[in-house]
């Protein structure tokens, strides 16, 4: 399994599309990491760009994020990539969460595109 993390300065970016990287960590069945690569991105909206496509490319199904709008995830739910949102931490801490199974699958999705506050 590959997990993709927006990051930004070491944290879950609160903006999914505005992020500086994506933090991919490659887990065995185990859940344990196995491999770690980071895919640098354009800045672009999530929602109007192909990163849905990039991270496909990347193998990634798993998203975990914090802040994402309703067209992100329809992209990326048609890549077959699970969105997971809500995280507001390190990328690390949401990572290890995300292990041990320690987070809320019913998150707000963000619907108005340029004023939201995640």
């Amino acid at each position: 399994m590959k997990i993709a993390i927006p990051t930004k300065d070491n944290q879950v970016d609160e903006h999914f599309g505005h992020c500086d990287y994506f933090s991919i960590f490659e887990l065995n069945e185990k859940k344990k990491v196995i491999a770690q690569s980071k895919l640098v991105t354009s800045k672009e909206c999530g929602c109007k760009s192909n990163l849905a496509d990039e991270l496909a490319a990347q193998n990634v199904n798993i998203m975990l994020a914090s802040g994402i709008g309703e067209g992100a995830i329809k992209k990326l739910k048609g890549q077959n990539i699970e969105v997971i949102a809500g995280f507001k931490c390190s990328v690390e801490e949401a990572l290890d969460k995300y292990i041990r199974n320690d987070f809320f699958t019913n998150f707000t999705i963000c619907t108005e595109h340029d004023n939201c506050s995640h």
